[in-house]
């Protein structure tokens, strides 16, 4: 059996990127038609979301593939100039308009948070040590991910930034403590991007979405690159789908917009790839370009680290940047590899643990392997509250190994010590997650009154957690 450790690392594998039966040596002859197998693959068998739109640049050539569902063929038009919420590929944008104005002269990587906020407003700091701005662009703030005073901070909540307001980001703001010297360590943070958007806008003197505008999106001619839904592409948007395919509506607006808030398509994002990969735009963004990939800071894993903005991993021999994000109707992945001169933006309509984030990453580094797993979904089930909630409680296997189960807006959220994760019932005592195929969760007792404990079944073995409140 396992020791406590080994099984946490395996569940957390199985809620990621699952690589049991991986695609790693398709002899496919041209590497684009390989992707395009792949997607559809992913897609139509695995069902990760209901269409995908890939973007590729090869040197300077540039491609877009699309892939979709069947059942959804007339939903929507899907090509490179289809428009998604890009959710999280927001933080590359904001990572440039601070090397823009750090290469113009208007901001440094070392200027205080606290210099860049309205008087009065307190930012935290870590026993004298500021957070700086270049720990905001590089997840090293020290900062949660979300912001503490949120109406709604389940993590299923759908929406759950709109109509957050600067006046909320900055009374929150007095009330977190720093555990650590900003910059020491990686923890990633739609807060600590919010903070530096608007930390740029209020210097600039003007609104996130006009200073992204006027510096980024306008000299880049990004026109579909956008903050809102502008009724001129309405006709061009995607419609988003929750983990489950059910379609969700378009993000809301709030003060957390510079984490996460664009909406953009494959053609545009391949015109700002080709800034990083090829140097070409305007001479300020090119420079500003070269800055953010010039930074070298802590990243999430052994063979990570962050670059401003970008994250920065070398495997298998090779080095490539990558951005990723997760809304709640989307998922996307961007990257390119600066040696073998290619770029890969990934665009799917619907919220997932891994989207297609792998087969993006084949496409910058050949040894990548491919998720092929087939899974059949879930067959879920409607419970009244009352039958929710007998499960909600703490559980343990032995110190150190816990797991917190509380009512989320969709389903129940299971906590531990170094994830989270939404279950849904298939039984009245047993419940499975979209998110972690091959996961089991049985709560016993619970068809009869409170649960008294929970058991997890993963990979054929079983696990007893008792309730311990």
């Amino acid at each position: 059996m396992p020791s406590s450790v080994d099984r946490r690392t395996l569940l957390l594998a199985v809620l990621g990127t699952s690589l049991a039966n991986s695609h790693d040596a398709l002899a496919a002859a041209d590497p684009v038609s390989e992707l395009g197998d792949l997607m559809s693959h992913r897609i139509v068998r695995q069902q990760a979301a209901r269409g995908a739109v890939a973007g590729l640049l090869d040197r300077r050539r540039r491609r877009v593939l699309s892939a979709r569902d069947a059942a959804y063929a007339a939903e929507y038009p899907l090509g490179g100039d289809t428009v998604f919420e890009i959710a999280s590929l927001t933080k590359i944008f904001t990572a440039l308009l601070l090397a823009d104005a750090v290469v113009a002269g208007r901001a440094k990587f070392d200027d205080p948070l606290s210099d860049h906020v309205p008087a009065g407003v307190e930012a935290p700091s870590f026993r004298g040590r500021p957070i700086r701005l270049i720990d905001l662009a590089t997840h090293g703030a020290a900062l949660p991910l979300r912001p503490n005073n949120l109406a709604n901070p389940a993590p299923d909540a759908p929406d759950k930034y709109a109509g957050y307001t600067l006046t909320q980001l900055y009374d929150g703001l007095p009330n977190y403590r720093l555990e650590r010297e900003p910059g020491s360590r990686f923890e990633y943070s739609n807060l600590g991007f919010a903070l530096l958007g608007q930390a740029l806008a209020f210097r600039a003197g003007r609104p996130y979405r006009e200073l992204l505008q006027e510096r980024v999106t306008g000299p880049l001619g990004l026109r579909d690159t956008v903050m809102t839904d502008e009724p001129r592409l309405a006709g061009r948007r995607a419609r988003g789908h929750d983990f489950y395919l059910d379609p969700v509506g378009p993000a809301g607006d709030g003060a957390i917009a510079p984490a996460y808030g664009l909406r953009s398509t494959a053609d545009d994002l391949l015109v700002l790839l080709d800034l990083f990969l090829n140097d070409r735009g305007p001479p300020a963004l090119k420079a500003a370009a070269r800055l953010m990939l010039s930074v070298d800071r802590p990243g999430d894993d052994d063979a990570t680290r962050m670059a401003l903005g970008w994250r920065r991993t070398t495997r298998h021999g090779q080095t490539y940047y990558w951005s990723n994000g997760s809304g709640d109707g989307s998922r996307n992945f961007m990257g390119f590899n600066p040696a073998r001169r290619k770029g890969v933006v990934i665009l799917a309509d619907a919220a997932s643990g891994a989207g297609l984030d792998d087969i993006g990453r084949r496409w910058l580094d050949p040894a990548q392997t491919v998720d092929m797993t087939i899974i059949p979904r879930p067959t879920f089930i409607d419970l009244p509250e009352p039958l929710l909630l007998r499960a909600v409680g703490d559980y343990e296997y032995e110190p150190g190994d816990a797991f917190r189960v509380s009512r989320g807006a969709t389903g129940l959220i299971v906590t531990m010590a170094n994830g989270q994760f939404v279950i849904r019932p298939v039984s009245p005592t047993r419940y499975a997650s979209i998110m972690g195929p091959g996961i089991l969760l049985e709560f016993e007792g619970a068809d009869t009154g409170p649960a008294r404990d929970l058991v997890l079944h993963q990979d054929g073995a079983t696990y007893v957690y008792r309730r311990t409140r």
